[in-house]
């Protein structure tokens, strides 16, 4: 008898609950329907966690989920003839739609590739784009391509549903090749299509001159297409290439496999368990994260990101992407590759997303999990008998890679043996770029090629943290290290050579929100007030390290700023709902958001108490990018790290159990011969 596969509440839509759902809703709803998101909601943490902690403490499998809360779906449609969004709740048992609700115009869907590619090729078609081709001096039939970009917002008022297009020839000499770099050959016309009228609603041109040249088109006179130069990427496409003749392979080989177990969704690794799951909108979502069987965090996963530039002419001016809201990492995922993506032995998951007919997309390998080496994990030695301890720092890892047009972003989380979780995000890819005349330089950009001006912007990314730090009721609080006073003589008493410092401890009590402060080294901890270390006699914990990163630099009066209130302060506490709402710092809906409502600052405002409750901590960090030529035509990866780490969690170091380093497991080799054999780790 062939055993029925137990679902787990968090486990994604199957193809036949998929298929199930995509028919009741052209039944219910008809035919013109563009959809946009079928997936499984998370059951109220109130239903989901009892489940968690009875499966983590071996009760039945069975048992345990046949008590379980019922499965609910979220779908999310657009109507073609209106393209207002609309949202249905199913529940997947009954195949009944619980609520519907019809979005009206004032929120704009959220981008998706299928539709952006008939877009494009409409674009390109028509009379609009010809005629600016013409006014460029350029032939009709001159080869171009047009990349999509959310239109954005200027004003706080409500305007039609648009996209921009920022154009682009294709590389003469590129034969039709569609991997011919595009961007080094920017036009200077941006092409407004209107998706309800469905046809261009004006061509918007820019400004393509200098300081000095203020708000006047120079492009009329000194626009240039023979200015341009290929810059091409691709090896097959590179004038000469020659590939680095003296680069050897490295390998990573793990002959005995990896340390890791994988249990469906679940992964076990070195004391730690957890379970991811996949969606349209944050992509990766970790859940359940314990060490040991010990909760520590309810729920990780990147909320939202904000791309905004800073060049203040028309059009460009509205060029503020919110990558997650705006076009989601579930539907950007790349497909990783065996040996590019990932290195050693590497276990893939695959996502699911819905297609514009509601049939199921498998999006193939979008998460890999794999181990890496980290260098020296820790070490001492003892100066008297020269004698060393030392371990490897090695760290599982889970990858997921976006590309949103022009960027890629990858996403890694990390988990060391020392109880601690890394958060890394790269951004590489290619610079957005703008055309500007011959011989000139702009304030608000860098020229990274001829006639291509790379603007200034930043990414300013948000994490959302739920913690579970040793069970339910969490607190957050920010430690400061300050100087200790050395004026009076009762102050010099206590301190009398003026080398003392304290560290203040700051108890954060209801929803608000909060920036880094180096010069105090301010830290930002959750920890259980119901749990005290044994040893230190404080409260389990955990405590965040995150860069210190410029914020938003757009005027807080600003539409831009309005839009993104979660990119104006490092760090955000609110108290948690079950409002699949609260899960976006920028609000659910941010194609042409007019900062009106949505997101944390809405959160904040409700100021509930967060003391010993149910709580998240956002955390906001960023990069400030004023490009460099060396940026392009591909930019290396920028990197920024944000750590969780165990503050009083355990009575010590968790890792010291971790096996010590030696020659006869690692099998290093030495480079010359002729060197001594002498090995410091002994075996």
């Amino acid at each position: 008898m062939t055993a029925v596969r137990t679902i787990h509440p968090l486990d994604e839509l199957t193809s036949s609950e998929h298929s199930e759902i995509v028919k009741l809703i052209y039944k219910t709803f008809g035919q013109d329907i563009w959809f946009k998101a079928v997936q499984r909601i998370e059951p109220p943490k109130s239903q989901l966690a009892p489940i968690l902690d009875a499966l983590s403490d071996g009760k039945d499998v069975q048992n345990v989920m046949s008590k379980g809360p019922s499965r609910r779906a979220e779908v999310i449609f657009t109507n073609k003839k209106t393209a207002h969004i609309h949202t249905c709740v199913i529940d997947i048992r009954s195949l009944r739609v619980e609520k519907h609700e019809e979005i009206m115009s004032n929120h704009k869907p959220p981008l998706d590739v299928f539709m952006l590619i008939s877009l494009e090729e409409k674009i390109l078609s028509h009379p609009a784009t010809f005629e600016a081709l013409e006014q460029l001096g350029l032939p009709k039939d001159t080869p171009i391509c047009a990349d999509p970009w959310i239109y954005g917002s200027d004003e706080f008022g409500n305007e039609p549903a648009y996209f921009s297009f920022l154009m682009h020839m294709r590389p003469p000499g590129a034969k039709g090749d569609k991997d011919a770099f595009h961007y080094s050959y920017p036009l200077p016309f941006v092409p407004v299509w209107d998706v309800l009228q469905d046809t261009v609603a004006r061509v918007d041109w820019v400004y393509t001159g200098d300081d000095a040249d203020g708000m006047k088109h120079t492009w009329k006179e000194e626009y240039n297409a023979g200015l341009f130069q290929p810059y091409e990427y691709m090896p097959h496409l590179q004038q000469d290439y020659k590939c680095r003749p003296d680069l050897k392979p490295l390998q990573v080989i793990q002959p005995e496999g990896a340390s890791f177990k994988i249990n469906g969704r679940e992964i076990f690794w070195q004391k730690w368990s957890m379970r991811i799951s996949w969606n349209v909108r944050e992509g990766l979502v970790l859940h359940d994260i314990r060490y040991e069987k010990r909760p520590v965090f309810y729920r990780l996963s990147v909320s939202e990101m904000t791309v905004p530039y800073g060049d203040p002419r028309p059009p460009l001016h509205r060029k503020q992407a919110f990558d997650l809201g705006d076009a989601g990492a579930g539907v950007t995922a790349n497909s990783l590759h065996l040996g590019c993506d990932c290195l050693g032995e590497v276990h893939y998951f695959d996502g699911a997303i819905a297609l514009p007919d509601g049939s199921q997309l498998i999006q193939k390998n979008v998460v890999c999990c794999h181990e890496q080496d980290m260098g020296i994990g820790m070490k001492h030695t003892n100066y008297r008998t020269e004698n060393s301890f030392i371990t490897r720092d090695r760290q599982l890892v889970l990858q997921t890679i976006i590309t949103v047009a022009n960027y890629e972003y990858i996403f890694i989380w990390y988990f060391d043996q020392a109880g601690a979780i890394h958060f890394e995000t790269r951004a590489t890819g290619v610079l957005s770029v703008a055309a500007i005349d011959q011989g000139k330089v702009s304030p608000y950009g860098n020229v990274v090629a001829p006639g291509v001006l790379a603007t200034n912007h930043q990414h300013i990314f948000c994490l959302r943290i739920h913690p579970r730090i040793d069970g339910d009721g969490n607190t957050a609080i920010y430690e400061e290290s300050v100087r200790m006073p050395f004026g009076t003589r009762e102050e010099k008493d206590l301190n009398p050579k003026g080398t003392g410092f304290i560290v203040q401890k700051n108890m954060i009590d209801k929803e608000g929100f909060f920036d880094l402060n180096p010069l105090a080294n301010r830290t930002f901890k959750i920890i259980n007030t119901k749990k005290v270390n044994a040893v230190s006699q404080k409260p389990h914990g955990y405590k965040l390290h995150m860069p210190t990163t410029q914020l938003l630099l757009a005027h807080p009066d600003s539409v831009a700023a309005h839009r993104a209130p979660f990119a104006q302060h490092h760090i955000w506490i609110t108290r948690h709902t079950d409002n699949d709402e609260d899960l976006y710092a920028a609000g659910k809906w941010t194609n042409q958001s007019r900062g009106k409502a949505g997101g944390l600052g809405d959160l904040v405002s409700r100021e509930q108490s967060t003391e010993d409750q149910d709580i998240v901590m956002w955390a906001c960090f960023g990069l400030t990018h004023n490009p460099r030529v060396e940026d392009f035509p591909i930019m290396p990866c920028e990197s920024l790290m944000v750590s969780l780490k165990p503050a009083d969690f355990f009575t010590r170091n968790p890792a010291m159990d971790v096996p010590t380093s030696n020659q006869a497991t690692n099998a290093s080799k030495l480079h010359h011969s002729e060197h001594s054999q002498f090995s410091c780790c002994k075996d």
